[in-house]
């Protein structure tokens, strides 16, 4: 028995010996195929490095007026640059230190420095943490990413942050800092592929102290780069917009364009309009490590190619005199003692345009701001009361009072309902077509003809003539000379409001008979903004053709070639000669003795029209004003507008504005040579 377990034994021990003599054989023979059949080839992928790709900002083109005044240009300035292949990174409570530390030192040097630092978190500097006014989106986004509740407070997200970011051993005010600059830090998405910009311009003396002690930096670069500089400050700010980082919710739409998250993209005005042309080309930094994860290599494989320039065809010069004449009328106004005679205005625009091709020559809009101080000052502007980030010009719609006259008067010549000799109604300054209402005007006219009724401003005429035409057919002339229609300019605009039976009705409201006789001087329903003023002016000037309003003269590539915009038509009346020479000398006769006679005294003719827009009993009327000049060969149009300004204030002010494009021509002012800057 005891030699038949032995035999048993034996056998299991020679088969279990011979398995291992034969696994071990086997991975024998694969190691001698790995080190000696394919060593080289296993060698190679050992010792393989990895490379990366590191996006290179090209420098944004400039924006410059129709002389080539630089308005928005590109400084050269110092940025602090988070560099993913070096800066500490990771998770472990010593990684989290060693970040939070360089940080907070960083911060210090800065703030010693005056210099600031990249930090969008919608949360307050100081305890009790509240959420930034005017952040409702960013709050969302801080909110999802920290994974917090919708009704989670400011100080509840603090605390998210303050555990996720290791930052319980600092102060209260150190917590926010680091907590500012670590969630841009994600947001931005930081890693070896995206760099994170720390700060964009920092004084050279920062720059010194960081290389200085670099070892306590690691990660930290310090480079030259393109920083946006304003130096047109306040000229043309609506215009000319704003740059800033991109946000998540941009960043989705964006990267299959070519954007990183650390690119700078246009906000608004023509930096956003214009931000294919602006934006340029990245270039490209290799970065090449070796297997161990070590960076051995960083060369630049692809030059960054700078973005176009672009000439806008505003008149630099121009636009500051008018600016700076609005900002004075104004003041004037609100320092009166008199009561509903312009001493509450609120705002003020004005535009004018270029009758021969629609560029806007002027666009300006009361009251403004300084860009180069735009973010500096953002918390003050969007508190400010008289609301400055808000462009009139192009956004505010207002009544427009009796300028709407002329229009009406085309259009009834024109359709045959009267001629330049008709008299159509008495004016004994009320109107009495109506059953129980009276319709008044501010002056008795007795019998006259259109020419006398444009000059004079006489509503009785215009309410009969616009009963007679209808508002149908107001509404289709209105149209074409761009009332209640968008101008097409590049940077965004409202559409404005036409009175009629469908607005009403979209309101909830009844269209009146009366309510035609109404619109026929520019009362009722009808809402037009200023830039639409200027166009229908530039429509009468060029006899019923009316130009696309644009605000981009041409485009200047880096290599020197240049893409001009061509002037486009966008409508064309078919206007009698009876009718433009009868209301072209109504409006004529406006600046010289009707109700803009202060241009009589001119040495330029001016076709004029005034408008007072009735608002409130309670506050004064606005004041409304259009022209083209010289009336015989006109190259101007201009639109002016007093919101609650009252009416003379705005004419006196578009003189003064038309004398000063005349003067400029008469004196051969040359333009500023290219390349040299504003003062």
């Amino acid at each position: 028995m005891q030699r038949d377990n032995f035999s048993v034994i034996k056998r299991r021990a020679i088969t279990l010996i011979a398995i291992i003599a034969f696994i071990f054989g086997g991975y024998s023979i694969r190691l001698f195929q790995i080190q000696i059949v394919e060593g080289e080839k296993y060698s190679n992928l050992a010792n393989k490095s990895s490379s990366i790709e590191v996006p290179i900002q090209a420098s944004r083109g400039e924006i410059v007026d129709r002389y080539l005044t630089p308005m928005a240009i590109n400084r050269t300035s110092f940025s602090i640059i988070f560099d993913g292949a070096f800066f500490p990174r990771g998770n472990t409570e010593e990684q989290q230190r060693s970040q939070n530390e360089i940080i907070l030192s960083l911060t210090k040097l800065l703030a010693e420095a005056g210099c600031e630092w990249n930090d969008t978190l919608p949360i307050t500097k100081t305890k009790p943490y509240q959420f930034l006014e005017d952040k409702e989106t960013s709050v969302k986004n801080l909110k999802a990413k920290l994974k917090m509740a919708d009704y989670a407070t400011a100080e509840q997200c603090m605390n998210a942050m303050v555990e996720q970011y290791e930052l319980s051993g600092y102060t209260d005010e150190q917590k926010r800092i680091i907590a500012g600059v670590r969630y841009e830090m994600d947001i931005r998405q930081f890693s070896i592929k995206n760099p994170f910009t720390f700060s964009s311009d920092v004084t050279e003396d920062v720059y010194n102290k960081i290389l200085e002690n670099s070892p306590a930096y690691p990660g930290v670069n310090v480079q030259t780069t393109p920083v946006r500089e304003y130096v047109s400050k306040n000229i043309a700010c609506h215009l000319i917009g704003t740059v800033g980082p991109i946000y998540a919710e941009e960043y989705a739409e964006l990267k299959d364009k070519g954007y990183q998250l650390s690119d700078i993209l246009g906000k608004s005005g023509v930096e956003a309009a214009l931000e294919s042309e602006l934006r340029g080309i990245n270039g490209t930094n290799t970065v090449t490590k070796d297997a161990s994860g070590n960076v051995v290599e960083k060369k630049e494989t692809k030059s960054p190619v700078p973005g176009n320039t672009v000439v806008l065809t505003l008149d630099y010069n121009l636009q500051k005199t008018t600016q700076a004449e609005l900002d004075k009328a104004i003041k004037q106004l609100r320092s009166q003692s008199t009561k509903l005679k312009g001493e509450d205005v609120r705002s003020g625009s004005v535009v004018m345009l270029d009758v021969k091709t629609g560029g806007v020559l002027v666009c300006a809009s009361w009251p403004d701001f300084d860009l180069s101080t735009y973010n500096a000052d953002y918390s003050k502007l969007v508190q400010d009361k008289d609301k400055p980030l808000f462009n009139r010009a192009l956004y505010g719609t207002f009544p427009c009072g009796s300028t709407m006259k002329p229009g009406v008067a085309l259009a009834g010549i024109n359709e045959g309902i009267i001629t330049r000799n008709s008299v159509i109604a008495f004016c004994d300054r009320t109107y009495d077509f109506y059953p129980n209402l009276t319709l008044g005007c501010l002056g008795y006219h007795g019998n006259v003809t259109v020419v006398r009724a444009i000059a004079d401003s006489c509503n009785v005429f215009f309410y009969d003539l616009g009963r007679r035409l209808g508002i149908d057919k107001m509404n289709e002339y209105s149209k074409m000379f761009g009332l209640g229609q968008k101008t097409g300019i590049e940077i965004g605009e409202a559409e404005g409001i036409l009175a009629g039976r469908a607005q009403r009705e979209k309101s909830g409201g009844i269209w009146y008979p009366a309510d035609t006789s109404q619109a026929a001087i520019g009362q009722s329903d009808n809402m037009f903004t200023p830039i639409q003023l200027a166009a229908y002016a530039m429509t009468m000037a060029n006899d019923g053709v009316r130009y696309k309003t644009h605000l981009v003269k041409s485009i200047r590539s880096y290599d020197g070639t240049e893409k001009v915009v061509q002037p486009e038509v966008v409508s064309k009346l078919n206007l009698s000669k009876e009718a433009i020479d009868a209301v072209r000398e109504g409006m004529i006769q406006t600046g010289k003795t009707g109700t803009a006679r202060q241009f009589a005294s001119a040495k330029y003719t001016v076709a004029a029209k005034t408008g007072t827009a009735q608002n409130l009993k309670t506050r004064s009327d606005h004041g409304v004003f259009i022209a083209y000049a010289p009336a015989e060969n006109p190259e101007v149009a201009i639109a002016v507008l007093l919101e609650n300004g009252t009416s003379k204030p705005a004419a006196n002010l578009a003189k003064t504005i038309l004398d000063a494009y005349f003067a400029s021509k008469g004196k051969g002012i040359s333009p500023t040579p290219e390349g040299v800057l504003l003062p």
